[in-house]
Parts: C-alpha cells; sequence; structure tokens
C-alpha cells in the first residue's frame, strides 16, 4: 500500500472512526444552535443601541461575527479532541472533550478576531466594488477556505497566535494538497448526493401539500431533518478527516481502524502529486 493516503481510504477511516462515536453529533448540533443564537443575541441588542446607521452595523456584525465564530470554533475544537481519544484509543465522552476545548479558549478567541476581521473587509470591499467585489469575495472565500483547513487540529494542539496559526495551517495544507483534495471531492460525492436526496423529499413534500396536507407536511418535516442530519454528520465526519490528516501530516501515530493506517498515514517520503 502506497505510503500517502488517497481521499477512499481517508474517507473510509474518518467515517469509520466516527461511527464509533455518534453520540458526538451533539458537538456539531450545538456549534450550529450557539452560533444561531449568538448572532441574534449580541448583534440585535448593539444594533438597537447604536442605531441602524453604517458603524452601528458594522460594530454589531463583528461583535456577534466574533462571539459567534468563537462559540462554533469551541464545539469543533471540542470534536478535534474527541476524534483524538478515538484514535488513540481512548473512549471520547462530550463533557470531556469540552473541558479539553474550554482550555483552548484564549486561542480560540484570538483566531475568531482575525476571522472576523478579514470577513469584515471582504465584505466591505464586496460593497465598495460591485460586480468585481462580489467576484473578489468569492475567490476570496474559496482562498480562506483552502488556507484555514487545517486550522481546527492545529488551535487545538499547537500554541500560536492566529496570524501563525493561518501560516501553520497553509503549510500543512501545501505538503498535503493531493490528500486534501481527493479526501475533500469523495466527501463532497457522497454526502452531496445525500443532501440532494432529503432535498428532493422536501420538494416532493411541497409538490402534495395541495392535495395532501398531512403527507405534504410529513414529507418535508421528513426532508428537513433529513438536511440537518446530513449536515451536522457530514461536519463531524469532516472534522475526524481533518484531524487524521492532521496527525499524518505531523507525525503522529494512528493505530489499526479496520484500514491498514499505520502504513497509509504514516509519514510521506514522496510528493503528493507522485
Amino acid at each position: 500500500m502506497a505510503s500517502n493516503p488517497t481521499g477512499k481510504e481517508l474517507l473510509r477511516a474518518s467515517l469509520g472512526l466516527f461511527r464509533q462515536d455518534r453520540h458526538l453529533i451533539v458537538l456539531p448540533l450545538l456549534a450550529a444552535v450557539t452560533a444561531l443564537v449568538t448572532l441574534a443575541a449580541a448583534g440585535l441588542p448593539i444594533v438597537a443601541v447604536l442605531g441602524t446607521n453604517r458603524t452601528g452595523v458594522i460594530v454589531a456584525l463583528v461583535a456577534a461575527g466574533v462571539l459567534a465564530s468563537s462559540s462554533t470554533l469551541f464545539f469543533n475544537v471540542a470534536l478535534v479532541f474527541a476524534a483524538t481519544d478515538r484514535i488513540e484509543g481512548r473512549t471520547p465522552t462530550v463533557g470531556g472533550s469540552l473541558a479539553k476545548a474550554w482550555g483552548r479558549r484564549a486561542t480560540i478567541l484570538k483566531w475568531a478576531l482575525l476571522s472576523a476581521v478579514v470577513g469584515t473587509v471582504v465584505r466591505a470591499l464586496e460593497r465598495r466594488l460591485g460586480v468585481f467585489g462580489r467576484l473578489l469575495g468569492l475567490a476570496g472565500a474559496f482562498a480562506w477556505a483552502i488556507a484555514t483547513f487545517f486550522v481546527l487540529p492545529v488551535l487545538a494542539f499547537e500554541d500560536l497566535g492566529p496570524i501563525a496559526v493561518l501560516r501553520r495551517s497553509s503549510t500543512l495544507l501545501k505538503e498535503r494538497f493531493g490528500t486534501v483534495t481527493r479526501g475533500g471531492l469523495r466527501f463532497g460525492m457522497l454526502f452531496g448526493s445525500w443532501l440532494v436526496a432529503a432535498i428532493a423529499v422536501v420538494v416532493n413534500g411541497a409538490m402534495v401539500l395541495p392535495a395532501s396536507r398531512v403527507l405534504g407536511v410529513g414529507l418535508v418535516a421528513v426532508g428537513v431533518f433529513g438536511v440537518l442530519a446530513v449536515a451536522m454528520y457530514a461536519s463531524a465526519a469532516s472534522i475526524y478527516l481533518r484531524t487524521i490528516l492532521y496527525r499524518f501530516s505531523t507525525g503522529a501515530t494512528v493505530p489499526e481502524l479496520g484500514v491498514d493506517l499505520a502504513t497509509v498515514l504514516a509519514p510521506a517520503r514522496t510528493s503528493v502529486f507522485a
């Protein structure tokens, strides 16, 4: 077996890991819920106090964005710790994972501040530059998503400032770009197909509503639940994937988990593009 992991092997390994810890789906669920609650709780009062002028809106967006991003990062970093426990042979718990993430709260907050500043700058450029700004914003968002692929495990395990975190994530990405691409594409195809199926159920439910309200509402409810379930499952499994790749990139050991990870995830000596 090749020393570099393939997308298929990483997908199988990460999904296999998370299936052992399905109860941890509560962490990405809490991340989504707390982000929405925090945005509303922080943003609306600030706008009410400062008014609806441009400065007030910007302050509200930045403040609410920092708090919402911090809460989301907190639960996602907790899931990184849970994945690490599973990889190293321990049984992860929600409480234990949250406690470890709490120990990283200062690092998480600093990164959230940087993310909020970057997001505010991008949105300002989009408004000022019109269509070109929107295209620039899309390109910037894509580049940011790629460059920050390894941010979660770096936040969990490395004591770095926010700029150094971004630099570290980018460096790891360059080393494993081929692996990340293969794994990401397979994740996209798998969860994308599930998402399309769930959306199709919602659409079918909406179509039958005029003829049968009970059946239509039931189908819509099942479809919406499916969309949420796929989104939460994809988020959790993706974090497990990033944790595996981070350990691979940093030379950490990975035990046998149904796939020959000891070989598949051994530190590479050849280019990932080979």
